[in-house]
Formats: structure tokens, C-alpha cells, sequence
């Protein structure tokens, strides 16, 4: 295949699948309907709202199958790109290629966790005695792109991470009985016992809050079972925040 047709390879399948949305019936059954959907998120996201949505398929549309992959942020984005996955969940930058659309599913913040057994009476740290301490970084790359390294860098200080992880619920896991500090995303934490070793606290410093996106391909905006599913995930999402509140 020349490089000219591998160019072309793109373009035209996605004229196809919107040839293909005009001449199928729109109508979508989620009962009967018989489909599988890969969707791109990290551990996190799956904890989030995985549950949830897992449910809600099994009642309304038990034929649907998931396959979840994890990967990179920009690996996310290149698979909705090309196709290779129908949706993406994470935090992704503000602008991206035209032909992807996004959605805020909801605003996540940052908190602390550490051995109760480690921390002051009142169960927080300030600034130095954070810094001084060794932490857990959960991210699928080292390095300082991200929200808790830019915050630091802009403040002109730096921690010491003894350990780098892929995965978000390990990383909770690790933290009673060590001296060890993690910080990351609050929903991270939901499922920390009140009575358990650990204690979770506010950063001594402010980081800035991200934007939890659902991200997908415009080829897909004809595609009634794809809309349907975008829909029950951002509804079930919804209710979930709306009992928390």
C-alpha cells in the first residue's frame, strides 16, 4: 500500500460510516440491541463510574459488551482518533483535533493520604513537613506533567517520589504502615474506611482542579447506539453526583 492510500484509508472510512448513518434506520433498542464498545480509561475512571454503568447495562441493554483498555492520555486520544476506540475517559487538554468532541463529566480536586500514626493531632501536614516527607506519584509516564508537579513548580518547590505507579488503587494500598504520602484525585479515596489506618487530609499548598472528560470522534455523532451509551454514562454520572451532594 503506497503512503498516498494509507492517507486516504481514514477519510474514507469515515465517510462510509456517515453514508452508512443516513441509510440505517436511526431507531436503537437497547433491549435487543447486540454490540461491543471499547472504551480507553485508567483505573481511576473505572472506579468512578464503572460500577454504576455496569449495572444500568445489565437491566436496560444486556446485549452491549464493554472492552476497556488503559493507556496514556495522548495514546487515549490517538486511539478515538483512528478509531480504535469508541470513547475515552480522562483528563485531556482544551484543544484538540477538530474532529473530536468532548465532555465535562465532572470537576475533581486533589486530597492527601497518609498512616494515621504518622501525622500531628490534628490529622493534617503543612507545607515543609509534606515536603519533607516521601510520596507516591500514580501516573502512566514520570516526569512533571502533571497537575500536582505544575503546582509545585510554580511555587518554586519540589518533592521527593520514592515510587511511580500506572494504577490508582494500588497506590492507596501502600500507604498504611509507611511513612509514605499520596496524593490524588479526591474520588480516589471513596472507598477509604473512616475507621481504617489511614487518614485523608487537605494539600498544604493549592492545586488546581481538573476537568474528568468524555472524549469521542464526530464519525461517531451518527451513530444511535453510541449517542444512546454517551447519554446513560453522563446520566448515571449525574445521579451518582447528585446523591453525593
Amino acid at each position: 500500500m503506497t503512503s498516498r492510500a494509507s492517507e486516504l484509508i481514514l477519510p474514507l472510512t469515515d465517510v462510509l460510516e456517515q453514508l452508512g448513518a443516513l441509510i440505517e434506520t436511526p431507531e436503537f433498542n437497547p433491549l435487543s440491541a447486540k454490540r461491543v464498545f471499547r472504551l480507553a480509561m485508567s483505573d481511576y475512571g473505572a472506579r468512578v463510574f464503572m460500577p454504576s454503568l455496569v449495572r444500568s447495562l445489565r437491566v436496560l441493554a444486556p446485549g452491549i459488551e464493554l472492552e476497556v483498555s488503559q493507556g496514556s492520555r495522548e495514546a487515549m486520544m490517538a486511539d478515538v482518533f483512528d478509531g480504535e476506540t469508541d470513547m475515552a475517559f480522562g483528563v485531556f487538554p482544551d484543544k484538540v483535533p477538530e474532529a473530536l468532541r468532548m465532555h465535562t463529566l465532572f470537576i475533581e480536586s486533589f486530597a492527601c493520604l497518609a498512616d494515621k500514626s504518622t501525622l500531628p493531632e490534628s490529622g493534617i501536614l503543612d507545607k515543609d513537613s509534606w515536603l519533607a516527607r516521601p510520596h507516591i506519584l500514580v501516573a502512566m509516564q514520570s516526569g512533571a506533567n502533571n497537575e500536582i508537579e505544575r503546582a509545585l513548580s510554580g511555587a518554586g518547590l519540589s518533592r521527593h517520589v520514592v515510587m511511580t505507579l500506572p494504577h490508582w488503587g494500588i497506590a492507596n494500598q501502600l500507604v498504611a504502615g509507611t511513612d509514605l504520602i499520596l496524593t490524588a484525585a479526591r474520588r480516589s479515596f471513596d472507598m477509604t474506611d473512616s475507621n481504617s489506618q489511614v487518614q485523608i487530609f487537605e494539600p498544604p499548598f493549592p492545586i488546581e482542579s481538573f476537568d474528568f472528560k468524555l472524549l469521542w470522534h464526530q464519525r461517531r455523532e451518527g451513530d444511535a447506539a453510541h449517542n444512546w451509551l454517551r447519554q446513560l454514562i453522563i446520566s448515571v454520572l449525574n445521579s451518582e453526583l447528585n446523591e453525593i451532594s
